[in-house]
């Protein structure tokens, strides 16, 4: 089941407890994190505050110690008496007390000090080495671990003033009242810093107290205000819904003349009704939804009165359109049936007809080619009477084999003999047919083959009567001094995108294969064929206009035939021509890998 699916089984309530769940949780973390960060700030303010404080009473110290140090180091009657108390003693002094008396400690360091246990620990000297490079650092401050336990480090800059040059300042290395050589330090200078070090536990645990609390009184407010938003919510519109669904149930449960499942009216509106009068849950919404709803029913029963009549008349029309449907299909088969039957016969007597017609015809050119033999050549008009006699007994005898060549194909009963084909042999062959003819009607006729054509598996004669019915149209369709070429080669799949005789012309069937391909083109100069004819002139039956059937004869069945041997070998043929300038004519036949044309 999808998330979508899932969404709408789950019911309001359940959707609501989980919205206001995930809303109590996202406002808790973000509370969470805000307080936490609330209470570091003020747990580390308020450290802070404590150290600048402890930090400010050791100044007091130092201050008063170096404001009365005449008063001490001289006696009542003005001898100067060097007491060895000093500022820095004083101040180290009061630290070092505060420091065993209290869980602080409070020190005075440099990075060079007089006393070796005055040297900076790793906080303290990354403070001094800040507060050396740059001067506008007065103070840093941090929370560290400090065995085991969390503390607040606090380190204050301390510059030299009027009352440490006495001691540090010029000249350097000269021994001061102390016995200590002077730094040389100059007034404004870094002499040193005041480090002090808080324990941070409780602090930290007073923060922690306070932000478990304040997320508590978070927590019980957000849950109380989530309770509350539950109830009115489930008041206002669960409880209405609920409700209203049921009453709908109800209402649906019977319908129009107590038939379940019928569209509602009637008693169930009266359900509806007096439903609404008794709910508690009188919202504008709900109270709109349930007019609409019983407007809707009212509709529906009103609709409902008429459906079982329409229903009845509608099924009585659909069962009289089937009727008519089944008689109109019957008599398509009737028909179809008839149409096979006449085909079939139409084909048998194409066939008997031509078969008939060919037995005669051959004696008739057999005994003319005996008499030819017989008749002197001094009888010029015996002779010529005899060649027309040849002549037309073998276009007659051409026309009927392709009659019966067309009946076999249409009959289903024509088949491939297969053997290895030599195109160089079989254009040869039409060649030595053709160029009498052609030289006889003053046609320059020529023929060119390859060296890349491959030897072909197909059937001689089938592809001999297409190049031989390309050839003779195309010797008969073109005048004395035009010029009639044969062409053949082997053609790839790319070079076949870039030929002219492919693209751009008319296409007769489709290849059976997308490889290379075997290409024999008959052209000649003869008087072309119009864009608008170039189809039809592959039907059978058919030709230009009867004015070229009249001028130059032929039954049209040329090329259909050419269209029906070619599509049997997995082939097409293409056209090109524009009247008057001639055509060309390209037989495309596929080429296995093993450079055979597939059939």
């Amino acid at each position: 089941m999808g998330l979508k699916g899932f969404s709408r089984k789950t019911g309001l309530r359940t959707k609501l407890i989980g919205l206001l769940t995930a809303v109590l949780v996202l406002i808790t973390a973000v509370f969470l994190a805000y307080t936490y960060d609330d209470q570091s700030r003020c747990a580390e303010v308020n450290l802070l505050e404590k150290s600048r404080v402890l930090v400010a009473e050791m100044d007091a110290v130092w201050d008063f110690i170096s404001l009365n140090q005449n008063t001490i180091n001289y006696d009542a009657d003005g001898t100067y008496d060097y007491k060895g108390i000093h500022c820095a003693i004083a101040g180290k002094s009061v630290a070092a007390l505060f420091s065993e008396k209290s869980d602080y400690s409070i020190r005075f360091t440099n990075l060079k000090p007089r006393n070796i246990y005055n040297t900076p620990d790793a906080y303290e000297a990354a403070a001094l080495e800040a507060f050396h490079s740059d001067d506008t650092v007065s103070e840093i401050w941090g929370f560290e671990q400090e065995d085991g336990e969390p503390v607040f480090r606090y380190v204050e800059v301390m510059s030299v003033s009027d009352a440490c040059v006495d001691c540090h300042g010029a000249p350097a290395g000269e021994l001061d009242a102390t016995g200590y050589p002077k730094e040389g330090w100059a007034v404004g200078e870094v002499a040193g810093a005041v480090s002090v070090v808080v324990p941070a536990r409780v602090e930290l645990d007073n923060m922690r107290n306070a932000i478990v609390s304040n997320v508590a009184f978070f927590l019980l407010v957000a849950l109380a205000m989530a309770v509350i938003i539950y109830v009115v919510i489930s008041r206002m519109v669960t409880e209405p819904l609920t409700s209203l669904r049921s009453a709908f149930s109800r209402v649906g449960g019977q319908g129009m003349s107590g038939e379940p499942g019928a569209p509602t009216g009637g008693e169930p509106l009266e359900v509806l009704d007096a439903w609404n009068e008794s709910a508690l849950f009188t919202t504008r919404e709900v109270d709109g939804l349930v007019k609409q709803y019983q407007s809707m029913a009212e509709r529906l029963n009103a609709l409902y009165g008429s459906l079982e009549s329409q229903v009845a008349e509608r099924t009585g029309q659909l069962q009289r359109a089937n009727d008519e449907l089944e008689q109109q299909r019957r008599r398509v088969e009737e028909i179809n049936e008839q149409l096979q039957h006449e085909n079939q016969y139409k084909s048998d007597f194409l066939a008997i007809v031509s078969h008939e017609l060919r037995t005669p015809l051959a004696s008739i050119l057999a005994f003319t080619d005996l008499l030819q033999q017989e008749i002197s050549p001094d009888n010029e008009a015996a002779v010529r009477q005899l060649s027309e006699i040849d002549k037309n007994g073998a276009i007659l005898l051409e026309m009927v084999d392709n009659v019966l060549e067309c009946a076999r194909i249409q009959a289903g009963s024509e088949s491939l003999n297969l053997e290895l084909i030599d195109l160089n042999d079989l254009v040869g062959m039409i060649e030595a047919a053709m160029c009498p003819v052609a030289f006889k009607k003053g046609v320059a006729f020529s023929t060119h083959v390859s060296v890349t054509t491959p030897l072909m598996l197909g059937d001689w004669e089938k592809l001999r009567r297409v190049i031989a019915n390309l050839v003779s149209n195309a010797v008969k369709f073109t005048p004395a001094e035009g010029r009639v070429t044969i062409d053949v080669e082997r053609v790839g799949p790319h070079e076949r995108e870039g030929d002219e005789r492919w693209h751009g012309a008319t296409r007769i069937g489709d290849l059976a294969s997308e490889g290379d391909v075997v290409a024999i083109s008959v052209a000649d100069t003869g008087i072309g064929i119009p864009a608008d004819k170039q189809v039809l002139v592959f039907e059978r039956f058919q030709q230009e206009n009867m004015t070229t059937v009249r001028r130059y004869g032929g039954s049209g069945l040329g090329l259909s035939l050419v269209k029906d041997l070619v599509a049997m070998m997995g082939g097409c043929v293409t056209l090109k021509s524009v009247a008057g300038e001639g055509a060309v004519f390209t037989v495309y036949l596929p080429v296995t890998d093993e450079g055979e044309i597939s059939v």
